[in-house]
């Protein structure tokens, strides 16, 4: 009896500790506020590196990929509201390249969002596209469902469409070119 009173107590005391947890956000903003999972989709031809979303990671992606994984969150309003901006930081390898502790920054706001027929969203796809333009996609669906926005496609699907028949999309044009010619170097020294 006296061992179930103590674990009694310690249950309670445990519980009464984690209630009483501080948050750094007013209860009214978390009512106001949707959280989603952040997930990046990458449409260009370069890796991106270390990608944030209001200083949350959401994770780096290989050329022509994403949507596979969710590293991430962020909090929108509930209301889709046109003048409020995230902030996403991130890098490609060209720019680390270039200067290793070099980041890209931009405040964006949202694309309008897409819920569900019960006012439901559950991600916040960051798509990079060609031309440095970023897209933030609040939504419930992912890319390839008829109802993503701007009808995309998950990255390496987006690209085989737009080149078909093509190996351009399965990776950088650089790598591609190595891999012929340490093809065609390993067959010359394979031959007789």
């Amino acid at each position: 009896m006296r061992n179930t009173l103590t674990r009694f107590l310690q249950l309670t005391l445990l519980l009464a500790l984690t209630a009483c947890k501080p948050t750094d956000v007013p209860a009214a903003a978390r009512e106001d506020t949707k959280g989603l999972q952040v997930s990046v989709l990458n449409y260009t031809d370069d890796y991106i590196d270390e990608v944030y979303v209001n200083r949350s990671w959401a994770g780096g992606m290989v050329a022509h990929s994403g949507g596979g994984s969710f590293a991430g969150h962020a909090s929108v309003p509930r209301q889709w509201d046109p003048n409020f901006k995230l902030t996403v930081r991130w890098r490609t390898e060209p720019l680390y390249l270039k200067n290793p502790s070099a980041f890209f920054e931009r405040e964006l706001t949202t694309q309008p969002y897409q819920m569900d027929e019960r006012g439901r969203m559950t991600f916040l796809w960051v798509a990079f596209f060609p031309g440095g333009e970023v897209k933030l996609f609040p939504t419930w669906v992912a890319p390839g469902d008829p109802d993503f926005p701007d009808g995309l496609l998950e990255p390496k699907l987006q690209c085989r469409k737009e080149h078909p028949g093509s190996e351009y999309c399965e990776g950088p044009a650089q790598l591609w070119d190595l891999m012929r010619k340490g093809k065609a170097a390993h067959t010359e020294d394979k031959a007789p």
